[in-house]
């Protein structure tokens, strides 16, 4: 009971003094500042400073002199130095004058921006830093800028909290995590993106992002990359993150520390022994293989952690002596056998995946960002033709009897085929380079152009060719893009491909038709003849009645 009376006589003496605090704080702004404390009728009774005390965010009136003295500044400004008048009421009047000014109005704001200002505190920082105390802050229009500044600083933050949380989602979405053990996460990186996150803090090439990046280069040669991202704190830089290099067929290339030197399979094993028990053991037992002085007990006791792993066990008595063997045998039956198998779990994904940009991120480009109605793009990956990069292909189709026969609005002179189909088996080649001739003054130059096995009126234009990375892929959309859109505008190729199989006799006219038809050197004098006006009498008559 007596203590429960002790705690509740401390947090009244506690609040009581709060309380006194802020009395005191109100009563020195009112008695620096009396105008601003005045109560006025024309405010409903109030004063300014009530305005500032119900706004103040601090809790405990912190804020409330500064307040105060912004305000009267502010208002000794508007009179004193621009003659404004002040007027005092809660409503702006509709007759107000051009020198008028609310008093009202400006307590409001202030007591806004210092809420504001409350609010940004962990944001104003660098130059802004000393208006952490407002007592540094002079003006109302200073106070703005020191609020504007901190929300700047508050939206950079966030913005670049959205942009690392995306880039660690691309960054994952492009990348496989081979595994995640007691000692490291191992990453092997798809893309030059996950490249460079993964491999911040690193010197290597493939993940630079200062100066030119060659992970797209050695991909495309057939190396592969794991990350291998230490789970303890206390290893040396070098060896925090590392990274395993394989070759095609899933072979070790070489193993590289986060700063770019390259190691032996020895050196390698022991940075990894490092990982695993942590630099202070580390450097003993290095120590202790070049006969230094070192501690015993640190290499034992930390043996004795492994105890039992991979039939790894011994004596602590029969090891005090030199526990040079204990640590050999410690490389053999814990380092060696764990670094042969993450190797295997690397070699499998190697082999699973082989090295280069997904086949996925190919299909995704072309489906998501591209729509073409009359090309037809064709994908090939390395896993179908043995080749080291992605191979595609732009191919279209002209059906020549759809546009003779009307299908396509096109043939407006109502065109017929003036050879039979045996006719035309003849002069097959001709009707395919007339096509073709037709092809290239509208459309684009092909790579091929052949007609069907099944249809000689069926015609099929490999537009263009090329293989290579993502980016080489996007530039090629990009210009079968422009392709599509000639081949969209579909009426100039139709009327040259009609005349052009009209002039060389593949086509005419039905008889009948003949003389609605102007020869085409008649029609080109008569568009030569100057334009006549036809002229009429026009005659009005009244009706008389």
């Amino acid at each position: 009971m007596m203590k429960n009376l002790l705690e509740n006589f401390r947090s009244y003496s506690l609040l009581a003094e709060e309380q006194l605090l802020i009395e005191k704080r109100t009563d020195d702004a009112a008695a620096k500042y009396p105008e601003i404390a005045k109560k006025r009728e024309e405010l409903g009774g109030e004063s300014l400073l009530d305005v500032l005390i119900e706004a103040d965010p601090s809790g405990n009136h912190k804020y409330l002199m500064n307040a105060a003295r912004l305000l009267q500044r502010s208002m000794d400004n508007a009179e004193q130095t621009n003659n404004y008048e002040p007027f005092w009421g809660k409503q702006w009047p509709t007759d107000a004058g051009d020198n008028a000014y609310s008093p009202w109005g400006v307590a409001n704001n202030i007591a806004g921006e210092i809420s504001k200002y409350h609010k940004l505190m962990p944001f104003i920082r660098d130059l802004d830093k000393p208006f952490k105390d407002l007592k540094n802050v002079q003006s109302y229009s200073q106070l703005q800028s020191v609020v504007t500044g901190a929300q700047n600083v508050k939206t950079s933050i966030a913005h670049a909290k959205e942009e690392k949380k995306r880039a660690s989602k691309q960054a994952h979405e492009q990348s496989i995590e081979v595994d995640d053990n007691d000692h490291h996460k191992i990453v092997r990186p798809l893309t030059e993106h996950a490249s460079c996150y993964y491999g911040q803090g690193s010197t290597w090439c493939i993940s630079a992002t200062e100066f030119e990046n060659y992970f797209d280069t050695y991909t495309k040669d057939g190396m592969t990359f794991y990350f291998l991202l230490a789970k303890r704190k206390d290893v040396d830089d070098a060896y925090r993150m590392m990274a395993v290099v394989l070759d095609r067929e899933g072979d070790i290339h070489e193993y590289r520390t986060s700063d770019n030197d390259d190691l032996t399979y020895n050196n390698f094993r022991d940075a990894i022994r490092q990982t695993m028990v942590g630099m202070t053991v580390s450097n003993q037992m290095v120590s202790m293989e070049e006969n230094e002085p070192y501690e015993k007990a640190v290499i034992l006791d930390e043996m004795e952690k492994w105890k039992g792993i991979n039939d790894f066990d011994f004596e602590r008595t029969e090891e005090e002596g030199d526990p040079s063997q204990l640590v050999m045998m410690f490389s053999d039956f814990i380092v060696s056998p764990y670094i042969s198998k993450i190797e295997e779990m690397m070699k499998e994904t190697t082999q699973e995946n082989r090295a280069g940009t997904p086949d996925e991120a190919y299909e995704e480009l072309l489906n998501n960002n591209y729509s073409f109605d009359h090309l037809h793009i064709e994908l090939s990956f390395p896993n179908e033709t043995g080749a080291d990069y992605v191979y595609w292909t732009s191919t279209t189709s002209v059906d020549v009897g759809l546009i003779v026969d009307g299908m396509t609005g096109g043939n407006k002179q109502r065109l017929i085929w003036k050879m039979s189909p045996e006719q035309l088996e003849e002069n097959e080649e001709e009707l395919t380079a007339v096509v073709k001739s037709a092809f290239e003054d509208s459309i684009v130059w092909p790579e091929e152009f052949e007609h069907s096995e099944h249809d000689p009126l069926n015609y099929y234009a490999t537009l263009d060719t090329g293989g290579g990375n993502l980016d080489e892929f996007e530039a090629f959309l990009d210009q079968q893009r422009h392709y599509e859109d000639n081949i969209t505008d579909t009426s100039d190729f139709e009327e040259t491909l009609l005349d052009q199989l009209q002039h060389a006799g593949f086509l005419g006219r039905d008889e009948r038709e003949e003389g609605y038809w102007p020869d085409p050197e008649e029609k080109e004098k008569q568009l030569e003849l100057p334009l006549q006006e036809n002229r009429f009498r026009i005659k009005i008559t009244k009706n008389r009645s």
